[in-house]
């Protein structure tokens, strides 16, 4: 006979949020409307709302989507990801610092772990009601920062034990030896506690999900699946994965993501927490229309807490496979160590990455004499509107400068635009044929490198559009640019 782990139901509390339509290709969705966002003036909220639907509706495979649904979608990004922000006490939406963020510097990895580190109950992505319930039962909840604690104190427990194992989590397991629990959402119990819980319930076979447990049963009494009793849990873990904090294995549990122990590290010692609902825990009668005016100062919390310098990806957690992985674990210190460049410290992957195709180009050129000219930029006093110094290659003294735009993220990604600064589009037209945008997209299981000659040039021929905001935001049709082999230095 099965054994099943109950939570006593007084500190049974299940734990729900915006479970966005378009989760399963979440990645590409968030960079098109970060971009789609930052082309929108502040206006009155239908105003925007009526473009954000029409940007929605354009989304491939969105063109037959229903009214409700576009509407949905439009809710859900706002609740999720902050990008915009609806005041609708003076009828005003306006764009996001969060959506210019992630459009400017195209870190998916980056932007999840700000999304994750905000990411706490009470908080302004549910509704105020929901709010609430979580207030009256007195919960304050960091789930990402708790699992991580859970993780680290499991593998603690394990080294004890003599066990050579890391320690790993479920979906089941998070929710309910976790989110559900209001022991844990409370901070009545503590992560090493949790983590000796699961282990336990491993040791002796306990299981989980119970469809006779009418906690897991709808309005009409009939059985939630399991897929839906775990899925909150799952969507938080999903969402560390993105973020390259977990890790899930072959057997679908996490572990804490290799490499990583510093960004991991920096989330377990944050004490950032958004304190705007406190007041209200001591109240003998709340209501929704209270917690209405919070939303904003929400907004301001998670936009506020964005520091371009903070969790900025190291490339070899995202990509670990084929031949990018050359690159990175063989070819960088050898790079970096060839020849001169003005760089002291090579912080972006995305450049190293084209300094080792640039140098492999003008080799196979025939200009191997003049691979030390070949420099990545990088002034503290000013920015000279391009990352790479090169040469043309062409039989001629002519210089190449190079502008190199890097998405970096799990999936493969589809986002044909990017964000040109004033200076960068200044550069770009005194330049002209010589300057170059090098457009990198970057994931686990794909590499594709785009080379856009004379932005300024292609844009008056209508080769390519753009939309003026804070620099240029640059869009370019796919089926009229053919993708460039990504070429690997080799000495």
């Amino acid at each position: 006979m099965k054994k099943f782990y109950r939570i006593p139901d007084e500190d049974y509390l299940r734990i729900h949020f915006v479970r966005p339509r378009f989760k399963s290709n979440i990645e590409n969705v968030l960079l098109y409307m970060a971009n789609e966002c930052c082309k929108i003036e502040p206006t009155t909220c239908h105003a925007y709302a009526e473009q954000i639907n029409k940007a929605i509706r354009l989304f491939p495979g969105n063109i037959g989507l229903t009214q409700k649904t576009i509407d949905n979608w439009r809710t859900e990004i706002s609740a999720l990801c902050a990008f915009y922000n609806e005041n609708k006490s003076i009828d005003r939406t306006e764009t996001t610092r969060l959506s210019f963020f992630l459009n400017e510097n195209q870190d998916l990895t980056q932007f999840f772990k700000f999304l994750m580190i905000s990411f706490q109950f009470p908080g302004g992505h549910i509704k105020p009601a929901d709010n609430i319930e979580l207030i009256n039962h007195g919960v304050r909840f960091k789930p990402a920062q708790f699992i991580l604690k859970v993780l680290m104190a499991g593998n603690e427990i394990l080294a004890a034990s003599g066990s050579d194992k890391d320690m790993s989590i479920s979906d089941e397991e998070a929710t309910y030896c976790i989110l559900n629990d209001l022991q844990v959402t409370s901070g009545r119990r503590t992560p090493s506690e949790v983590a000796e819980i699961i282990l336990k319930n491993r040791k002796n076979k306990v299981h989980y999900y119970d469809k006779d447990d009418p906690r897991n049963q709808n309005s009409k009494g009939l059985p939630r699946s399991k897929g839906d009793v775990v899925r909150y849990a799952g969507d938080i873990m999903d969402y560390m994965e993105i973020a390259s904090l977990l890790e899930r294995r072959l057997d679908s549990y996490f572990v804490l993501k290799p490499n990583a122990l510093n960004d991991i590290n920096t989330f377990i010692a944050d004490n950032s927490y958004f304190d705007g609902y406190e007041p209200f825990y001591n109240l003998s009668e709340l209501r929704p229309n209270m917690l209405v005016p919070i939303e904003a100062d929400w907004f301001s919390y998670v936009n506020n807490i964005v520091d371009p310098d903070k969790f900025k990806t190291d490339i070899r957690s995202v990509l670990e496979t084929g031949d990018i992985k050359i690159i990175i674990d063989d070819r960088i210190a050898e790079i970096i160590g060839n020849d001169t460049t003005t760089t002291k410290e090579i912080g972006n992957i995305g450049e190293t990455i084209i300094y080792s195709h640039e140098k492999q180009r003008l080799k196979l050129a025939g200009y191997q004499a003049f691979l030390h000219l070949i420099t990545i930029v990088d002034s503290p006093a000013y920015h000279p509107g391009f990352d790479i110094d090169s040469l043309e290659g062409d039989g001629t003294n002519h210089h190449r400068y190079i502008e190199v735009k890097t998405t970096i993220s799990r999936q493969k990604i589809n986002l044909y635009s990017f964000h040109m600064s004033t200076n960068e589009w200044a550069v770009a037209e005194t330049n002209r044929e010589h300057y170059y945008v090098y457009r990198l997209m970057l994931s686990a299981a794909d590499k594709t490198l785009y080379v856009l000659r004379n932005p300024v040039g292609l844009y008056k021929s209508d080769a390519i559009d753009i939309i003026a905001r804070n620099g240029v935001e640059v869009s370019f049709d796919p089926e009229k640019f053919q993708p460039e082999e990504l070429l690997v230095w080799q000495d």
